[in-house]
């Protein structure tokens, strides 16, 4: 396989003429202009010798010898740097120290003896990435995600990177040198960065591209990689103190008691112990990163506020036949609920284009378990030919409720819709199986999802089945498209 060299130097002319004369001789010849792309190159491309000016813009020849020899995939790369006239002074030669040099300008036969003694001394190292396409691609194991991110930052590049290992796929997308999106699953953000740094093989494979990614990581990437690399030295050393994940988590303490100026992280916990019971679960479902949430749980353990029961099996402790654990935790939190103490209240919108329907709905809903009727409104006729008030509330789970609230759906009642959509998360609207209601109600559809950007869900009854309206399927149907619409983008109550 042929050599491969690094050429750099900020003179064109030299590095088409020299570059030229190198490949002529059988070398595999990539070039940069400055420190910055020499850095980027020699660190994706590996080469098996650099040669480099040592008075580089940007990043300095020496700047570039003292990041690759401290670099444990680049440290064997040896350099022979070039010193343009009139710089060849002596404490420029002296601080090129043990390394070859030549002053331009310089005789072909000098630089070949230079690259031959070079290679006698060293060997030849074979490449561990290489090109394809567009792209690049290589091995973790001998380029790490860290300093990938790190050249990647230095030339300002936008792209994604594709990183695999034992069956899991992870992706890190860029743009002009930051991160601005990881995903790992179902895992995004900070949290599927700092799980893929944990990786220590694998393979990635970079590709310059745009995406339109939402950005899920708003750190500057400096403090970005500083942070994940505090986490990852200190990692190993926490999951020798942690319980195993099967390890159920015994809450010791009443929430309500719980301290109000509590961490947002340790808040957390106590907000997932609501629905989830098992080590694995509740790392797994929190916001927060996994050194952080496994930190706060290991304090709550040490201060006597939890206790681990090893059992064969996670406890899920939320969700019901109309909301999933999962449903549920994201109802809170779009409420902002994330304090895992005292009742919440949330409001879900009911519109619909008669009052029966309203009352043919109510009745369906009154033999839901999760669902408590107010018996007053429901009995009170002109609160239903009004359309408007609290009809009754929805459990969630011991410590959420969402309030149904029926709002009049006629035109001239707009005004009133705004207001008293405040803490809403959805909207269902009823109307019969014809053209005229829904055409009538098209400023409630517009409203809710261009108003309120919410999930609505139009349940359409015919005359003959008013009185099998199917309330179950209307909220599940709800609450599927919240978990829908998060998925895609960022909700909040109204």
């Amino acid at each position: 396989m042929a050599q491969k060299l690094l050429l750099v130097d900020a003179d064109p002319k030299l590095l088409k003429k020299l570059g030229k004369r190198l490949t002529k001789a059988q070398f595999v010849v990539k070039t940069a202009s400055d420190g910055v792309g020499a850095l980027e190159e020699a660190i994706v491309g590996k080469p098996d010798l650099l040669i480099t000016n040592y008075h580089l813009p940007i990043f300095s020849g020496e700047r570039l010898r003292a990041f690759l020899r401290n670099n444990p995939t680049t440290f064997h790369i040896p350099i022979i740097f070039l010193v343009d006239n009139g710089n060849e002074k002596d404490s420029t030669l002296a601080s090129i120290g043990p390394d070859p040099f030549l002053v331009k300008p310089f005789r072909w036969d000098d630089i070949s003896a230079k690259i031959t003694q070079a290679f006698d001394k060293t060997g030849n190292h074979r490449d561990r990435v290489r090109e394809v396409g567009s792209g690049v691609e290589g091995s973790i194991k001998e380029v790490s995600l860290v300093d990938l991110l790190q050249i990647f930052s230095l030339n300002r590049r936008t792209g994604v990177v594709t990183l695999a290992h034992d069956g899991f796929e992870g992706k890190v997308y860029l743009k002009k040198g930051d991160v601005v999106s990881a995903v790992l699953g179902e895992t995004k953000g900070e949290k599927a960065l700092y799980r893929i740094l944990r990786w220590h093989e694998g393979t990635f494979y970079y590709q310059p591209i745009e995406s339109n990614v939402s950005r899920n990581i708003a750190r500057p990437i400096d403090a970005l990689l500083m942070e994940g690399m505090r986490q990852l030295d200190e990692w190993e050393s926490l999951q020798e103190q942690m319980p195993p994940g099967s390890a159920v988590l015994k809450l010791n303490k009443d929430q309500d008691d719980m301290p109000r100026d509590l961490r947002p992280v340790t808040r957390e916990v106590l907000l997932l112990l609501e629905f989830y019971s098992s080590v694995a679960d509740i790392i797994e479902k929190s916001s927060h990163t996994d050194y952080e949430i496994c930190k706060s749980i290991l304090g709550l353990i040490q201060k006597g506020i939890l206790t681990p029961i090893q059992e064969d099996r996670s406890v899920i402790r939320g969700g019901s036949p109309l909301v999933t654990a999962e449903q549920a935790l994201l109802i809170r939190r779009i409420l902002s609920l994330e304090d895992g103490m005292g009742l919440g209240w949330g409001k879900v919108l009911l519109f619909a284009s008669s009052p029966d329907l309203i009352k043919f709905f109510l009745a369906d809903a009154g033999n839901l378990d999760e669902f408590q009727l107010s018996r007053d409104n429901f009995s009170n006729q002109e609160v239903l030919n009004a359309s408007f008030g609290s009809l009754g509330s929805l459990e969630i789970s011991d410590k959420t409720r969402l309030q149904l609230f029926v709002l009049p759906s006629r035109d001239v009642f707009q005004p009133l819709w705004k207001p008293f959509s405040e803490g809403s998360i959805g909207a269902v609207l009823l109307t019969h199986g014809n053209e005229s209601d829904v055409n009538d109600l098209t400023l409630v559809t517009e409203f809710v999802h261009q108003s309120l950007k919410h999930p609505l869900v139009h349940w359409e009854i015919e005359p003959e089945g008013a009185d099998r309206v199917s309330a179950t399927e209307v909220f599940k149907s709800l609450f599927d498209l919240l978990s829908e619409e998060e998925n895609n983008q960022e909700i909040r109550p109204a």
